[in-house]
């Protein structure tokens, strides 16, 4: 009897290999012809692994339970053929939620099978598409198709940069247990070519496809091969996907609905300060525009107002400060003439006793207004929360930040940018140990975040899709810019709750 094998190969770095490389014995695919298929960098504690997946929906991917078991967060690429290399095609985002089969063995590779959520749904065009679930058993001795940029043999360690396919035979369990005997299940699905065509280290979790009536179905997930090597005339074996098709139809639902139910928030806007787009008038009555004058300048902060008379704000905003001038009621800052703009100035300020200015720790502050203001349309206050932030829910930044690295300055229309909370856990694998609870960190599909001048503006949650919460204050981003897929920071307000309202009796 021989064992089964699975390799999650470690990547460094992407190892390209020459042009027309195979999987074992396959062909190069052409641009668009597997729409469905993902390549999943996998960061776990011991380093980054590699494997395949599909595109189940806007927002799931399909790949292996030994994909998925232990891991920290997933950088996804889609719509492209090639690893490395432009391809304008490409759309790379990144996620921590997984689910694992509950009967998942990693000895055994039984249930090998995971699912990964995308943090935003995507847009789906001719590159990026879903395959579509089978809905009967896969025969034995039909013709499938496996895709993948895994090993090509077994001396050419590394990934091919290009997707290739190969064309293999579905064999009959009784067969399939000839090579490895009662270790393959009936959950389990095997293949094989005419001569040692297959799966190699890199294609785990990969998809294994038939198509029935032109329509490209997923029958099995690339979960082993034998451990007498790539090359070896030894079937392939797959997890068979018609077994599972009611767990991911049902968990997926589960989570769609345990997300809109269960968790306390959901919002209702879309868009994209860094992949954002213009606000509309009255959309965010609260938020304020501050130009801070000091000794060496003047510099520009976003805001809150909290009442008729604070607004809360960064407190790297507000320390060593002599004046501010704030701008309500106007989504434009260059635009004297709206009937909606009010101007106020002050000096009063109160920064968080425990700010610490090198580590950004309680990077939060309150501004005075000389007198009360009057609300209308376009003030209105904002509401403090009465809960913890709940991970991975969606939330929206605001400011006039610069909307990209290159182009330097602020924007003159308020902004504002879906984005989705991490766990404080997922963010330390990018900044470490810096990040206290008090921070929490968020980020889109792409690379939406904050940038220069969005620093103390709001992020606000819709409760129960009415009213706008402030649960974040824009704090940092990263050293590697604005447009990098790095998460931006803020500080939560809900630990800072007591503290407001003490100072400002609201």
């Amino acid at each position: 009897m021989k064992f089964l094998a699975f390799f999650l190969l470690c990547v460094p770095h992407v190892l390209s290999l020459p042009k027309g490389s195979r999987i074992v014995g396959g062909n190069q695919a052409r641009g668009g012809q597997f729409p469905f298929v993902a390549a999943i960098y996998v960061t776990r504690s011991g380093g980054t692994y590699f494997c395949g997946g599909v595109l189940l929906s806007n927002q799931w991917v399909l790949t292996a339970g030994q994909c998925v078991d232990g891991a920290t967060s997933f950088r996804v690429q889609l719509g492209s053929n090639i690893l490395e290399g432009t391809d304008l095609n490409r759309v790379t985002l990144a996620t921590a939620t997984y689910t694992l089969h509950p009967r998942y063995n990693s000895e055994t590779l039984e249930n090998d099978l995971g699912l990964i959520k995308l943090r935003l749904p995507i847009e789906f065009n001719q590159y990026i598409s879903v395959i579509t679930l089978p809905s009967s058993f896969t025969p034995d001795y039909v013709s499938v198709t496996a895709v993948g940029w895994g090993q090509v043999d077994d001396f050419s360690t590394g990934l091919s940069n290009n997707l290739v396919s190969v064309t293999l035979t579905t064999i009959s369990h009784d067969e399939c247990q000839l090579t490895y005997g009662p270790q393959i299940t009936h959950d389990m699905l095997c293949a094989a070519g005419n001569f040692n065509e297959g799966i190699c280290n890199g294609d785990m979790g990969g998809a294994l496809i038939q198509t029935i009536g032109g329509t490209a179905v997923h029958v099995g997930i690339a979960s082993f091969r034998s451990h007498n090597g790539c090359e070896t005339t030894d079937p392939s074996g797959f997890t068979r996907t018609i077994a599972y098709v009611d767990w991911i139809r049902n968990f997926v639902a589960l989570f769609s609905l345990f997300t809109l139910f269960s968790s306390p928030v959901y919002s209702n806007i879309a868009g994209r300060i860094i992949g954002g787009s213009d606000a509309k008038a009255g959309e965010f009555p609260f938020t304020a525009a501050i130009y801070i004058h000091t000794s060496s300048g003047q510099y520009f902060c976003a805001g809150a107002l909290l009442s008729r008379e604070w607004i809360l704000t960064g407190a790297q905003c507000v320390d060593g400060a002599l004046q501010f001038t704030i701008v309500l009621g106007s989504n434009n800052l260059q635009d004297s003439n709206d009937p909606n703009r009010v101007k106020v100035a002050t000096e009063e300020y109160y920064l968080y006793p425990k700010y610490d200015a090198f580590t950004l720790q309680h990077d939060i502050a309150l501004i005075k207004l000389r007198l009360p203001i009057e609300y209308s349309d376009y003030i209105q206050p904002i509401l403090l929360p009465t809960a913890e932030l709940v991970d991975y829910s969606v939330v929206v930044a605001l400011g006039w930040g610069q909307t990209s690295d290159e182009d330097a300055g602020n924007v003159s229309d308020l902004h504002r940018v879906s984005i989705t909370v991490l766990s404080n856990q997922e963010c330390r694998n990018t900044y470490g140990t810096q990040i206290i609870e008090e921070m929490v960190c968020a980020e889109g599909n792409y690379n939406q975040g904050t940038c220069h001048g969005d620093s103390g503006g709001p992020l606000i949650q819709y409760v129960y899709g009415q009213s706008a919460t402030h649960v974040g204050v824009s704090s940092f981003f990263s050293g590697n810019g604005c447009e990098s897929t790095d998460p931006s920071g803020f500080t939560r307000t809900f630990p800072y709750v007591e503290w407001i309202r003490n100072v400002t009796q609201i």
